[in-house]
C-alpha cells in the first residue's frame, strides 16, 4: 500500500506517477535519489520529503535553483505541506496524493530482525547520522566523499570540505586518499589519522561526524541497526521541531496573510468612517454659514 504518490508534470505537460512507502523521500538529478528528475535546472540533491505521525514535511537540500511550494520559495527551513499544495522544481510541478489510512498510521517502523546481507560489490556502509544504514557501492575507478554536489558519497554538513577524500581503485586494491585541503579536516581510519591507506574489510572511516565501514565483495554486513537508529533519531528531531513550532505549516502562512488582509481592511474601513464624518461636519458647517448669510 503506497503511503505517498507524487504526480510529476514536466514542461511538456506530461504526467508520471511515482509511489513511495518510505518515511524519507529524496528528490534530485542524481540517480542516488528516490525520485530522479533529470533536467539540468534540477540540483543533484534538490529537496526531500519526510513523513512523521501523518504529517508531511518538505525541506530544500541547498539546491541552486531552489524549491517552491505554491510559488513560495523555501529558504533554510522545513515546512509542513498538504495534498493540494504544488511543489515546483526547475521545469517540474509535483502534486501530492496520499493514502489517508496509511498516512495516519505512517509506515510501520522497522523492527529488529536478521538483516544480514552479502555484499554484491565493494561498498561503504554508513553507520550513523541521517545516513545510517545507507549503502554506497564503490563503482568505477574513483569514489569521491564530501559536500560537493557531485560527490559520490554526498554529505550535508558545514564542517566538511567539498572533496574530503577519495577511494581510488587501481584494478587491484582500493586506496583511500585525503582530499586537497588543509590539516583542519583530518582523514581518520580505525581511529588513526592518515593521508592514504589501503582499504581492508571492516576498516572504519571517520569523516567529520560521519562513520563508514568498508565492506569487501562477498563479505557479510548488516545495515538494519543503523537504519533503525537513523529513523528513530530523525523522527525524534522532527517531533521536537514541530512541538517547538520550529516547523511552520504552509496553512499557517496563509492564515497569517488572511489575518493581515482583514486587519488592513478593518483599518481601511475605520479610516473611511472618519473621512465620511469629517465630510459631513464640513458640509454642515458650510450649510450653517450659508443660512447665516441669507438671514
Amino acid at each position: 500500500m503506497a503511503l505517498l504518490k507524487l504526480i510529476v508534470e514536466n514542461d511538456r505537460n506530461e504526467l508520471n506517477i511515482f509511489e513511495f512507502n518510505g518515511n524519507l523521500i529524496t528528490v534530485g538529478r542524481s540517480p542516488k535519489n528516490d525520485l530522479v528528475l533529470d533536467e539540468r535546472n534540477v540540483s543533484r540533491y534538490h529537496f526531500q520529503l519526510e513523513v512523521v505521525d501523518g504529517r508531511i514535511i518538505i525541506c530544500d537540500r541547498g539546491s541552486y535553483n531552489h524549491t517552491f511550494v505554491d510559488e513560495r520559495e523555501l529558504v533554510d527551513e522545513k515546512l509542513e505541506i498538504f495534498v493540494g499544495n504544488v511543489i515546483t522544481v526547475g521545469d517540474y510541478n509535483i502534486y501530492l496524493e496520499q493514502d489517508e489510512e496509511a498516512l495516519l498510521k505512517t509506515v510501520q517502523p522497522l523492527v529488529e530482525s536478521d538483516g544480514k546481507k552479502i555484499a554484491a560489490d565493494n561498498l561503504l556502509l554508513a553507520k550513523n547520522g541521517y545516513l545510517g544504514g545507507k549503502i554506497f557501492p564503490l563503482a568505477g575507478r574513483e569514489t569521491v566523499i564530501g559536500t560537493h554536489a557531485s560527490a559520490d558519497v554526498y554529505l550535508s554538513a558545514d564542517n566538511i570540505p567539498p572533496i574530503h577524500s577519495k577511494i581510488v581503485f587501481d584494478g587491484n586494491i582500493y586506496l583511500l586518499v585525503k582530499g586537497d585541503y588543509n590539516a583542519g579536516y583530518p582523514l581518520i581510519v580505525n581511529d588513526t589519522v592518515v593521508n592514504s591507506v589501503d582499504m581492508r574489510n571492516g576498516d572504519e572511516i571517520r569523516v567529520g561526524d560521519f562513520i563508514f565501514e568498508f565492506v569487501e565483495k562477498g563479505e557479510e554486513y548488516d545495515p538494519q541497526p543503523y537504519q533503525l537508529e537513523a529513523e528513530k533519531s530523525r523522527k525524534e528531531k522532527l517531533r521536537k521541531d514541530i512541538k517547538g513550532k520550529k516547523i511552520k505549516s504552509i496553512n499557517d502562512e496563509e492564515q497569517d496573510e488572511k489575518t493581515e488582509i482583514t486587519r488592513v481592511n478593518k483599518s481601511g474601513t475605520g479610516k473611511k468612517i472618519v473621512v465620511i464624518l469629517l465630510a459631513l461636519i464640513v458640509a454642515a458647517a458650510a450649510a450653517g454659514a450659508v443660512f447665516f448669510f441669507v438671514l
